[in-house]
């Protein structure tokens, strides 16, 4: 084989491993960007459905470059909008819930109060005696309404932050051992007996009197309801560290674990046939524990066997 010949097939053979070469290189290269092709119009896929419904389930990332960190981005937005979404429900769901318990409690006593007053109207009512009763009847329901109508005043100014402290340092020993002296009368027509113990005469917080004295008396008055007839009602407070303890104890109907927290939840009624024959708007506690978590403490319940107790924690103050 001459020189010339050994060139051109040597030629031929180099030009057609080139042509493979590049053909190859053609092919995969065409293979990857389909492949990104298709990742790309997956993903927009997902971000307009995420557009159309707020959100969807994550994107699959596929190895460790730009398009994995885009998904990757895809995927904290989408979760995100879920989260909002869901929360927004929940917020929506305990509104409509709020709106339905205030009409009915706003209602029951508007219903008892036209059908008196409709009574006294024409006249249907022969005895002074009689007369007299249903005045009486009508008075006090429109007391519940009144007190049942600020209530719902108070708390939304709570919820919505329209409320200030004017704080002081205060003895928070006195203080308690004063509201319980001024709701002694109304323990003793349940024939329940007053407990209060103090680690000290001496205990301070940084407090608004007035906010803490309304913390105080809607415990108090929730206690009252809801504790059996000749029990104990037991009041102590203790210095934790930084902190004082302040607990109420009473006797009455064991509360579930799962509803302890729910307790504290606007309009909440743990045993809603029973509970809508006692008086009372279900926003005691509500407005009790927002109010304590405005001062910077907690405010929880505890329940075992029949025995329930409230605990409020404060930060406690050296005092003067």
């Amino acid at each position: 084989m001459g020189p010339k010949k050994f060139a051109r097939i040597y030629n031929t053979v180099s030009l057609g491993f080139i042509i493979v070469v590049i053909v190859t290189c053609i092919l995969v290269i065409l293979s990857i960007v389909n492949e990104w092709v298709q990742y790309l119009n997956y993903m927009i896929l997902k971000l307009r459905r995420i557009s159309e419904i707020q959100y969807v389930d994550d994107l699959d990332i596929n190895g460790d470059d730009e398009f994995s960190e885009l998904a990757s981005s895809i995927n904290v937005m989408s979760n995100k909008l879920k989260d909002n979404y869901e929360r927004e429900k929940k917020i929506e769901k305990e509104k409509n819930d709020f709106i339905v318990a205030v009409s009915h409690d706003l209602r029951t006593p508007l219903t008892s109060i036209i059908g008196y007053l409709d009574l006294l109207k024409n006249e249907k009512i022969q005895s002074y005696e009689k007369t007299s009763e249903y005045i009486d009847i009508t008075y006090r329901k429109a007391i519940d309404l009144k007190n049942l109508i600020e209530e719902l005043f108070e708390y939304t100014k709570i919820e919505n932050d329209y409320v200030s402290l004017e704080k002081v340092e205060f003895n928070i020993a006195i203080l308690v051992n004063q509201i319980l002296g001024e709701q002694m009368l109304f323990f003793k027509e349940k024939n329940i007996n007053i407990e209060f113990e103090s680690e000290s005469n001496e205990i301070y917080c940084e407090i608004d009197i007035k906010k803490m004295v309304r913390i105080i008396e809607n415990i108090i008055n929730n206690v009252q309801k809801y504790s059996s007839p000749n029990t104990s009602f037991k009041v102590y407070i203790k210095e934790k560290e930084a902190n004082v303890l302040i607990s109420f104890e009473n006797i009455g109907e064991h509360i579930k674990k799962d509803d302890l927290e729910l307790i504290f939840e606007k309009m909440y009624r743990i045993d809603k046939s029973r509970s809508s024959q006692r008086e009372g708007s279900g926003l005691g506690l509500a407005i009790a524990r927002k109010l304590v978590e405005i001062h910077n403490g907690r405010l929880w319940a505890e329940c075992e066997g029949n025995t329930i107790k409230f605990n409020i924690l404060l930060p406690k103050t050296k005092g003067k």
